[in-house]
Order: structure tokens, then C-alpha cells, then sequence
């Protein structure tokens, strides 16, 4: 009798396993992979030298595009309407339309109505749009003006290095 339960025991387990394999196999046919938002390392400076154009302005309208995709929101499209109060780069119109994704994980920003931003676009503005997102480093106006430089990032010493073996002299010594 007690064999006879350690074969039942067996074939449950064998059983169990192949179930649970099944399953997980077909649990990753049916989940979708996750999007997400991924930038290039860099501070500001990086940013305003991959930027087509660089300006400070005031959004002054909202609409939503809809995609091709009308059964999902990630290729959703929302355009601000910004008038360029101070140009930094490029050539953007006085009034330009600037669009970015609408959902995060696709990089898509939201910027606020009636409030000034440094926009770091891309894109031809001869259509009077371009594209800004998450990773483009657009920002509150009241932050200040953009910086174009990165801070250098070396960790060699700015000093002249003296070869070994040689003698220099002090820097007060008399002539």
C-alpha cells in the first residue's frame, strides 16, 4: 500500500510540473513587454548640444492628438502651442507648436499652461513644429537660463606634472 502511494505521489509532482511549465510558457505569450522611458547620461550641456533648438517660452494652448493606433494611448501625441519669448538655438517661429508623447513611459512630458519653460526641441521648425520629451532636458523658466557646457568631468589634475628626477625651483625663491 505504501508503494503504491509513493507512485501516485510521483506522478502528482510529474503531473504538477509539466502544469506549471505550461503555464508559464503560456503566461509569457500573452504579457505584453513593458515600455519605458531610457535617456542618454549627460547633464544640461549634453542636452543643449544634441538639441536642434533651444528656447525660453510661455505655453499658451493644449490639444490631444490622437495615433494611427486608436486601441492604445502610446502613440498619442500632445502639442502644446508655445510663443518663443528668447531664443538660445536654432531658428524656432515666434509661435511653434511642440509636441511630446503623452504617456511617460514613452518619454512624454506635461508642461503647464500660462507657464514659462527653457524647451530643448528637436526636429525641422520649418512646419512650425518640433518634439520635445522627458530625456530633452526642458524645464520651469524659473530655474534660469540654459547652460550649454557640461562641468568637465576628469579626474586628471589640472597641475603641470614634474617628472621624477628633476628639480624645480620655489616658487618665491631671489633671483
Amino acid at each position: 500500500m505504501s508503494r503504491f502511494r509513493t507512485t501516485r505521489r510521483r506522478r502528482f509532482g510529474r503531473v504538477l510540473a509539466v502544469v506549471l511549465a505550461v503555464s508559464a510558457m503560456l503566461g509569457g505569450l500573452f504579457v505584453t513587454s513593458a515600455s519605458a522611458c531610457s535617456c542618454f547620461p549627460g547633464g544640461e550641456g549634453s542636452r543643449y548640444d544634441r538639441a536642434d533648438h533651444v528656447f525660453t517660452g510661455l505655453v499658451v494652448g493644449e490639444e490631444t492628438l490622437a495615433g494611427a493606433d486608436p486601441d492604445t494611448a502610446l502613440d498619442d501625441v500632445i502639442r502644446y502651442r508655445v510663443l518663443r519669448l528668447q531664443t538660445h538655438k536654432g531658428q524656432p517661429p515666434i509661435l511653434v507648436n511642440l509636441d511630446t508623447s503623452v504617456a511617460g513611459a514613452t518619454c512624454g512630458i506635461r508642461l503647464n499652461v500660462w507657464e514659462g519653460y527653457v524647451v530643448f526641441a528637436s526636429g525641422d521648425a520649418a512646419d512650425g513644429v518640433v518634439e520635445t520629451g522627458l530625456c530633452s532636458g526642458t524645464r520651469p523658466a524659473a530655474q534660469g537660463p540654459p547652460i550649454t557646457e557640461d562641468p568637465p568631468t576628469s579626474t586628471t589634475p589640472t597641475s603641470t606634472a614634474v617628472a621624477l628626477g628633476t628639480s624645480t625651483p620655489a616658487p618665491c625663491a631671489a633671483a
